[in-house]
């Protein structure tokens, strides 16, 4: 009697505890929407009625950074249950690769499936390389199509060492593939009927704010292409995107979508489209923990999703990250955002944006110029919220030869916009005879706008040349062997705009300055911004 009452009391006791644990488990649909392990870079493909979801193992310990090895996948029927799969791939099953299932995309074509990944190359290749590999269903198991990558260093060429992540692919309504990729450049890139082999070159789109993570889509006629952003402007990454008529562009930048997410300084992006009527955002955080209390962090990420609106003119309505994600209803946007207002140049002035690409020569024939390339020699960001934070940007100049100032080109571009009430000012010092490099310089007479600089209103742009041309008042001599510095002046910490610095002294004749005082690289060298200055015709 007293043992069978043990056990009644004991089964009383485990059925309690089961529905304490089914009271407390969140509900279907709530984020992170997978539990199981830590997740990242979510990839998701639809099939019939079905959504797969192929994402990255995320397996650090400790203060590890991105420790993966292979690719998961899961599947469900209602975005809200999910089932898990276990791995598809390891990034070792590319032989050549050594180690890093970095970002990874499955597309279907021809009923046959095509993974794309980043992967890191053996010492055949150097930095980070993108492989493609194939099964017969979503599942895989997946092999290596090629025997060899796709994509390499040597085919990126750049000042960045590592080129070659996070690719995205989309086959379009006529069979057309296209491939996009890359930190801090975006490539783009069309691939033959095969799916392993590039046909065509591979071009350069700048993008405003652009970081990594691409994702490619297309939708009534639109094509979209959403990115992480900011990271090299000193932000935790945001998303934004642009969209386009057509895959050759040209694209235009229609915002953010959503901010930083929680406890991770990364996000990425994969959009699922009128799956049963609703459209969706899956991303990355780090707000699990596991049960065996391992929490969240840099390293050890957790997937989600959350509801996403398109609204009638195509823009996406931006989306809040919630911890109930798909577990409620959606809401539909009520207003559309109010369009940015980014203020007027002065009359003065007359601003050209440049709307697509990397500059690698200046336009024209400059009388002076801090390097030859830009997007070769001026690697680097630089805005107001750079090193502490400055309300002047600048970098000075010796001429060679007197001459009339009739344009000034900057390697810029990124940032939030200028706002009518808080522009950027332009301003031009006349500093007199003075060392090239000095650790700082004073007050001079500003030749442009009587001590306040000129209004300088900008739109948000990728990196690209900002072409700023004097246009009215008193024509601006400028004197061989006098020091100038070209300034912008802008509020501390602001997000405005961002000049491209060298990684070393490219410019004997002048330096780069925040504040008056002497930027130096990471070597603790003098630097420079990429600049040019046109005589007037």
């Amino acid at each position: 009697m007293h043992s069978s009452l043990t056990r009644m009391v004991a089964a009383l006791a485990a059925g309690l505890l089961l529905a304490q644990a089914a009271a407390d488990a969140p509900a279907p649909g709530s984020n992170p929407a997978l539990r199981d392990v830590f997740t990242a870079d979510p990839a998701p493909l639809v099939v019939g009625d079905t959504v797969y979801l192929y994402v990255g193992h995320d397996e650090a310990r400790g203060s590890e950074m991105f420790t993966m090895n292979q690719w998961l996948a899961y599947s469900s029927k209602d975005l809200k249950r999910w089932q898990a799969h276990g791995p598809v791939m390891r990034a070792t099953d590319f032989k050549w690769a050594v180690r890093d299932a970095w970002a990874a995309q499955v597309v279907r074509r021809n009923g046959r499936f095509y993974l794309y990944t980043t992967v890191q190359h053996d010492k055949t290749h150097e930095g980070k390389a993108i492989g493609v590999a194939v099964a017969d269903n979503p599942l895989g198991p997946f092999k290596d199509a090629r025997g060899s990558a796709l994509i390499t260093e040597e085919m990126t060429p750049g000042p960045y060492g590592w080129n070659d992540i996070d690719p995205t692919v989309f086959v379009d309504d006529d069979g057309t593939a296209w491939m996009a990729w890359g930190n801090p450049t975006l490539h783009l890139v069309k691939l033959k009927p095969n799916m392993t082999e590039l046909d065509g070159p591979i071009e350069k789109i700048a993008l405003p704010n652009y970081t990594e993570g691409p994702w490619l889509s297309k939708r009534k006629g639109l094509y979209y292409l959403t990115y992480a952003s900011m990271a090299h402007q000193g932000l935790w990454e945001h998303l934004s995107y642009a969209t386009a008529p057509s895959m050759k562009g040209p694209w235009t930048y229609r915002g953010m979508i959503t901010g930083t997410a929680k406890n991770s300084y990364t996000i990425h992006a994969g959009l699922i489209d009128d799956f049963k009527g609703q459209s969706y955002l899956a991303y990355h955080n780090a707000t699990l923990t596991l049960p065996d209390g391992q929490t969240g962090a840099v390293g050890r990420r957790s997937v989600a999703l959350d509801y996403l609106h398109y609204l009638d003119d195509g823009s996406i309505a931006p989306i809040v990250q919630t911890p109930e994600g798909l577990s409620r209803p959606p809401v539909l946007p009520t207003s559309r955002p109010a369009a940015p207002d980014f203020g007027r140049s002065d009359a003065r002035l007359r601003v050209g944006q440049f709307i697509q690409g990397y500059p690698s020569a200046w336009r024209g024939e400059p009388v002076l110029a801090s390097v030859t390339s830009p997007f070769e020699h001026a690697p680097e960001p630089r805005g107001f919220n750079s090193h502490g934070g400055a309300s002047r940007i600048a970098q000075t100049f010796v001429p060679k030869s007197d001459f009339t100032l009739g344009r000034i080109s900057l390697y810029a571009g990124d940032g939030h916009g200028t706002q009518a009430d808080a522009p950027l000012r332009l301003a031009l010092l006349d500093l007199g005879p003075g060392d090239a490099n000095a650790a700082s310089y004073g007050a001079g007479a500003d030749l442009l706008g009587a001590g306040e600089g000129l209004a300088l209103a900008y739109q948000p742009q990728g990196a690209g040349l900002l072409d700023i041309s004097l246009v009215g008042g008193a024509p601006v001599q400028l004197k061989a062997g006098h020091r100038y510095a070209l300034e912008l002046r802008g509020e501390r910490n602001s997000i405005t705009v961002y000049l491209r610095a060298s990684r070393k002294d490219v410019y004997a004749d002048g330096a780069a300055y925040l504040d008056g005082r002497l930027f130096k690289d990471k070597k603790d060298q003098p630097a420079d911004f990429a600049f040019a200055l046109y005589a007037r015709p």
